[in-house]
């Protein structure tokens, strides 16, 4: 699978060397570049999330460093500057790397190296956190919990309950103690009482989501805004709707 790239740069003659590198690479694919960084970020609202960004520091209007927070961190950042002093500042946007123009090949493609190396780990990480145990009210016994069939969780009392595709599951924890063994990317507390998997949200209203089979949950007022912006990049909304969303 091609590793996608994104090249924001104020420099057209930057532009060009990064492109030439990515195609001349064996596994990445060139997405789109820009010279504006308002537009570029525009335009990243627009398309998939490239796996990689090339983005320049010192630019008019929006400086890269800036800009990283705007994108997020969905993207590897690499950085490109003509100016050594701002690495230090680089590397606490937790850039992948910063890479000193006039750039070099070799250079250009050890800092892809970094990206596919992360990437690597992450989904080994993904792949060792596929299930976890929870204590059952045998004694002794612990249940499994694949978290692909988890539909959502529900706090009663000092108990949950796991609601899965076949069975439900209850055990003596916290919410808060079982979120921290789910994917951040995939659920979210909305409720004081609530956990849910993204996956299986069937429409979204301002005060409750609709789960699959038709089961309702309120969206708590703490939990609202954090929600909502977790899901931004999943809401496609065209440019012309001026309605509240």
């Amino acid at each position: 699978m091609n590793l996608t790239c994104y090249i924001i740069d104020d420099e057209y003659h930057s532009i060009e060397v990064l492109d030439k590198y990515i195609h001349q690479t064996p596994g990445l694919e060139f997405v789109g570049s820009s010279t504006n960084p308002l537009s570029a970020l525009e335009e990243l609202c627009t398309i998939q999330t490239p796996d990689i960004v090339l983005l320049d520091i010192d630019m008019p209007q929006l400086n890269g460093l800036d800009l990283a927070d705007l994108i997020g961190p969905a993207s590897n950042i690499i950085f490109t500057t003509s100016y050594r002093e701002y690495a230090p500042e680089a590397f606490e946007k937790n850039a992948v790397d910063y890479l000193l123009k006039p750039i070099h090949y070799t250079r250009f493609l050890k800092a892809v190296t970094k990206v596919r190396s992360n990437l690597s780990n992450q989904t080994n990480q993904i792949a060792s956190n596929l299930f976890f145990f929870v204590k059952s009210n045998i004694k002794g016994k612990f249940n499994r919990i694949t978290i692909a069939e988890i539909l959502y969780i529900e706090n009663i009392g000092n108990y949950i309950i796991i609601h899965m595709n076949d069975e439900n599951v209850t055990t003596y924890l916290t919410l808060t103690e079982v979120l921290s063994k789910l994917p951040v990317e995939q659920f979210s507390r909305i409720h004081q009482s609530f956990i849910v998997n993204h996956a299986i949200i069937h429409s979204l209203e301002y005060a409750q989501v609709r789960l699959k089979g038709e089961v309702t949950i309120p969206i708590g007022g703490t939990y609202r805004t954090a929600f909502r912006e977790k899901i931004q990049p999943a809401l496609l909304i065209s440019k012309r709707d001026k309605s509240d969303h």
